[in-house]
């Protein structure tokens, strides 16, 4: 089967199943890679979750553009 009649039954899959076939693909690749053997990779995904940091900072640029904006309309 073909790249071109794969792709319609791909992009119909809901977002979880992409990420399955994608983590299923790369773990065929590795394999292949590695003759044969088994290949179990895990790779790490950065998430906002808990980044209370993050956010912190997020909310400060965006309190200093507010209060750069409410300036210059004041000017």
């Amino acid at each position: 089967m073909s790249l071109a009649e794969l792709m319609p039954s791909v992009q119909a899959l809901p977002r979880g199943e992409k990420f399955r076939l994608v983590q299923e693909l790369i773990a065929e690749l590795a394999q292949e890679g590695e003759g044969g053997t088994e290949a179990v990779a895990e790779y790490p995904v950065w998430s906002p979750h808990d980044a209370h940091e993050a956010a912190a900072v997020l909310l400060q640029l965006l309190e200093q553009d507010r209060q750069e904006r409410d300036e210059a309309q004041a000017a």
